[in-house]
């Protein structure tokens, strides 16, 4: 930033554009995978923020909240989930511009994170004085993964104290699910519990129309009724196809439904290159349509990489290549590789064919 003294005695301040933002020029980088696309906000270079929409609902789901510059309102109002890796300020500090927006008649936004996010949550929203906003205050349910289980509170901006919710059991490593999808995480360390996220959706669900024939059953609603029991996982619920009998949900769904898999999207940033922590990462990605995954150094700088708990471009792509994805997009580049990005590709494409470089 240069200050120049003008005749008059003012002080004209030109700021480089980024100098104080992490959006800069960094174009967003965006896939479609399925019903959903894919966003880095800030692109691959600024601080991470990634926005999941799902077309058919009009609603986001957010991986990390950092600088929100880029976010139109309108897509703030429409997030129903944020899952936050860790509470450094790059991944959390446009949580201030996220609870502003949040300010009216919205449904409660459900919040993800590591052991400590409550206390990091209350801390900011305690920050405000909310004497004006009356019965509009900014909702949340807040959730801590504490390895078997969820830890919840529910917060109102203005209200004197969060609310402690009932714990959640969360089997293998599920913390969120619904009809249509769910959300896994796997506990990684930078120094600092953080959490990395497979959102994954379940594949439709098909009738075997020969089975339904020879069975002699008519299509009817029973068949959406036998599909939520399903995928809501209540394999005793009772279906009757038709007033002569009535079955198990599994066992009909044995005979009659076949489902093929979804195509899911893992989300991976700030962690050590450990045998741990790349194990765990590679089991989250398996399989996966994209992963977005940090590749914070080059090899050159692996001291660096590893005194800060980040990977290498190397590190980055061995979970690619072993988890099996279909493609890598790399992000969470060190700033020192602003002006060497092709360097960064390059090198990546040494260890891994399924990197993506965004146009």
């Amino acid at each position: 930033m240069d200050c120049k003294r003008q005749p008059s005695g003012a002080v004209q301040v030109s700021v480089e554009l980024g100098a104080l933002t992490s959006v800069a020029k960094d174009p967003q980088v965006a896939v479609r995978v399925g019903p959903v696309v894919a966003s880095l906000v800030n692109g691959v270079g600024g601080d991470p923020l990634l926005q999941l929409r799902l077309l058919h609902e009009s609603r986001s789901l957010l991986f990390d909240l950092g600088d929100t510059g880029r976010m139109p309102l309108r897509s703030a109002h429409q997030v129903s989930d944020v899952f936050i890796s860790h509470c450094h300020a790059d991944h959390i500090g446009g949580f201030m511009w996220f609870l502003r927006s949040r300010i009216g008649h919205f449904p409660p936004c459900r919040l993800f994170g590591p052991p400590g996010l409550m206390r990091h949550i209350t801390g900011m929203i305690s920050g405000i004085l909310w004497d004006r906003v009356e019965d509009r205050g900014p909702r949340f349910v807040v959730h801590e993964w504490h390895g078997d289980h969820l830890k919840r509170w529910k917060i109102t901006a203005g209200d004197p104290a969060p609310t402690p919710l009932e714990d959640q059991p969360t089997p293998d490593g599920v913390l969120y699910r619904e009809p249509e999808f769910q959300v896994r995480a796997a506990l990684l360390d930078h120094g600092t519990p953080v959490l990395a996220y497979a959102w994954e959706p379940f594949g439709k669900l098909q009738v075997r129309n020969d089975r339904l024939k020879a069975m002699g059953l008519q299509p009817g609603p029973w068949l959406h009724d036998l599909k939520m029991a399903v995928l809501r996982k209540r394999p005793d619920e009772l279906i009757s196809p038709d007033a002569s009998c009535t079955w198990r949900a599994e066992d009909l769904a044995r005979k009659l439904l076949i489902q093929a898999p979804g195509e899911k999207v893992v989300y991976g940033t700030d962690f050590a290159d450990t045998p741990e922590n790349i194990e765990k990462m590679t089991a989250l990605a398996h399989g996966a349509h994209t992963l977005f995954c940090e590749a914070s150094f080059m090899n050159t700088d692996e001291a660096q990489a590893h005194r800060t708990h980040h990977l290498t471009t190397r590190a980055c792509a061995r979970i690619a290549n072993g988890a099996q994805v279909r493609q890598l997009i790399a992000f969470h580049f060190s700033h020192r590789y602003e002006r060497k990005r092709e360097a960064v590709y390059r090198e990546l494409q040494e260890f891994t064919d399924r990197l993506v470089i965004p146009d």
